[in-house]
């Protein structure tokens, strides 16, 4: 089977959640038989107008597209229009469809690519799958979260939405008489985004959570299956687990430095804790957020606290091996953090937000512990009470459940292609 990879971004370049999903199951795909073909973005300095550049990978190819755009000194309208809208990228995505001729297209995201490539797709018949990674068919900004730290209270006719957007820019009461000006900018683009995603022959998503969310948005419920995302189980395992070195606790956080994650909330909650009981390592590239990275290193306790950057994903199975808790403070939606999944295939409990669907993913008191999101006096005393209970950690470790291995999951997709398609599994 001809399958067609979709995403905004791809590795080494980004190592999101998504992008790593994507590359897994690229290469798990290959390795079960199908031709793969992967269409990404990934702007390059010198580059003419939707340039694309083909790449053989780890057994698939994938076509990055490229534009000369700099979108950080661009017009605010000129921004909004990036993130949803690009001609430029549909005319290499239609080059990219006539060279590969796909039995099937499984988007896993279109944002900064064009809301309009499942469109493009079903109007050559092609089948069209469509991962829901996060909010983004239903929020501008993907999480259902507002920039003062509170979850999405609803759109109240796009003025919430327009209060986000200005604020995100420059938290300027000025600027906020804009909001009604802007709501039905706003407002165009979800219907715009919402109807390309209904266009899907089948909506997938890896937590209920998640399905609830879209359902109560006017999703209907009978165009989603539940699926959660796997992961490179081996690649996790090869590592085993080694014990303190110096008895400490060792409490880790691996994932992107942006202030949605809480990770400021998790420094906060450290700055109690005794050097001589615990450490927390974070993992992170400061590059992408400097000015949060920088406030982060200003308020660690530098006794405690140790910031190792960006890991490659080859290597988070080591990472873990030398990890006793993995903490995941997050203050929005989650809806299947990759990094929980890796934790449970090492055998690592987990630590999270009581929000979204951490909640599913980790059963409070058996495969880790539920801690109240954003609330660093609860989050201090529970890494406390953990770094004193070495018992309640070996305990979670040793009930962990079993991470949702890339084989199986890839197998399961493949069978859905077939349905879809009409074409084999091999």
């Amino acid at each position: 089977m001809r399958v067609a990879l979709v995403v905004h971004k791809f590795p080494p370049a980004s190592l999101g959640g998504t992008e790593i999903y994507t590359h897994n199951l690229a290469r798990e795909l290959s390795r079960q038989g199908h031709d793969v073909f992967v269409f990404y973005r990934h702007d390059e300095a010198g580059v003419r107008e939707s340039d694309t550049t083909w790449e053989e990978r780890e057994g698939f190819r994938v076509c990055r597209v490229s534009r000369p755009l700099d979108i950080a000194s661009a017009p605010a309208f000129t921004q909004f229009l990036d993130t949803f809208f690009n001609r430029g990228i549909e005319r290499a995505f239609q080059r990219f469809l006539d060279k590969v001729e796909p039995d099937i297209i499984h988007f896993q995201h279109v944002m900064s690519l064009s809301y309009r490539l499942i469109g493009l797709a079903k109007q050559r018949d092609l089948p069209s799958l469509l991962t829901l990674h996060d909010y983004w068919f239903i929020c501008a900004n993907s999480q259902l979260i507002w920039p003062d730290g509170q979850v999405c209270r609803g759109k109240a006719l796009g003025l919430n939405c327009a209060r986000c957007v200005l604020t995100a820019r420059v938290n300027s009461p000025l600027l906020q008489l804009l909001r009604p000006a802007i709501a039905p900018l706003l407002g165009i683009r979800d219907a715009l985004v919402r109807r390309t995603a209904l266009a899907a022959d089948l909506l997938i998503a890896p937590s209920h959570f998640l399905i609830q969310q879209y359902n109560e948005a006017g999703f209907p419920a009978d165009r989603f299956v539940y699926l959660e995302n796997g992961i490179d189980v081996e690649r996790i395992r090869r590592y085993r687990h080694q014990p303190s070195p110096d008895g400490k606790l060792r409490f880790t956080y691996l994932g992107s430095l942006a202030w949605q994650k809480g990770v400021h909330v998790l420094v906060k909650a450290f700055q109690g804790i005794p050097a001589e009981e615990a450490v927390l390592k974070i993992y992170g590239d400061p590059t992408v957020f400097p000015d949060y990275a920088a406030h982060l290193q200003e308020i660690a306790d530098p006794t405690s606290t140790r910031f190792e950057g960006l890991v490659p994903n080859e290597e988070v199975g080591r990472v873990l091996a030398e990890t006793d808790v993995v903490v995941v403070p997050s203050l929005w939606y989650e809806n299947s953090p990759v990094v929980i999944e890796e934790a449970f295939a090492a055998g690592v409990p987990v630590v999270a937000s009581k929000i979204g669907a951490l909640t599913e993913k980790v059963r409070n008191g058996i495969s880790g512990l539920l801690c109240n999101t954003g609330d660093v006096t609860d989050w201090r005393n529970t890494l406390f009470r953990l770094a004193r209970d070495r018992k309640a950690v070996n305990e979670a470790s040793s009930t962990t459940p079993r991470a949702t291995d890339i084989r199986n999951h890839t197998t399961r997709l493949a069978r859905i292609y077939a349905e879809y398609s009409g074409t084999s599994t091999s």
